[in-house]
């Protein structure tokens, strides 16, 4: 079992860090295919092992002066709040209706794993073999943050895929200073959301070492091979991944 959850961590870690996505798209659906985690306590572990990781990827951007802190600070006043809110908005359910809350997070995590698979899809479909095209438009960071933040708080998924993605339709900033960026501003939202989401008893905290004993060797050693694995395939295999999940779990 140990090997397994090693495994597992090393296998995510290897994505991220040939593709620099993916890591709660698919560590989330993951705990709760493999492992028989509940929507919650999925959520929860996936955030507090999301905050280690980025945390070592935020200190190495921050000696390379690959952010930009204006960016993170707008988006931050945004995501902290609206993920504290998500948090509190899964405890709220639990504790003043008759719904179920575990089968309504797992049904708001299927209908966001299908929309994100198929959203990263159109993504994939456009900008495959093009150049990046000038932003075309600009959006309310902090607005943005917030709904956003609010998404991860409820569900952990798209902490860096997401906001990403707003980074590249809305900025012109450098490819360095993308990545680091949206790194640096997932470790502070993960961190808050998954602290509050531990306070409440939804992190398997034995699960989340093992899984960093393979995740950092598999981020390493998918970094040096970036060049050489075909992004296309790789990040087609997290969209099918996500689309299963979310079809699953609807």
């Amino acid at each position: 079992m140990i090997l397994a959850i090693v495994g597992t961590g090393f296998v995510v870690g290897f994505l991220v860090g040939l593709t620099g996505m993916g890591g709660g798209l698919l560590m989330t659906p993951l705990l709760i295919l493999l492992y028989g985690f509940s929507p919650t306590m999925a959520v929860g572990t996936d955030l507090i092992y999301a905050a280690t990781t980025k945390a070592f990827g935020s200190y190495q951007h921050f000696r390379q002066k690959t952010v930009d802190w204006g960016i993170v600070k707008k988006l931050a006043q945004g995501s902290i709040p609206g993920g504290i809110a998500g948090v509190l908005m899964i405890r709220l359910l639990d504790r003043t209706t008759s719904l179920p809350v575990e089968e309504v997070l797992g049904h708001i995590l299927g209908i966001t794993f299908i929309f994100v698979s198929l959203f990263m899809l159109s993504q994939l479909l456009k900008r495959h073999g093009q150049r990046p095209a000038k932003p075309a438009w600009k959006v309310p960071i902090r607005l943005v943050g917030l709904l956003g933040g609010l998404l991860v708080g409820l569900t952990s998924v798209g902490s860096g895929t997401l906001f990403m993605v707003v980074l590249l339709s809305s900025t012109s900033l450098s490819a360095a200073l993308l990545v680091g960026t949206d790194v640096v501003h997932a470790f502070f939202l993960t961190l808050s959301a998954g602290v509050l989401h531990a306070s409440m008893g939804h992190v398997d905290w034995s699960f989340v070492s093992w899984l960093l004993v393979g995740s950092i060797p598999g981020i390493l050693l998918g970094g040096r091979l970036t060049l050489r694995v075909p992004e296309l395939l790789l990040r087609l295999a997290i969209i099918l991944v996500l689309l299963f999940t979310g079809i699953k779990m609807v």
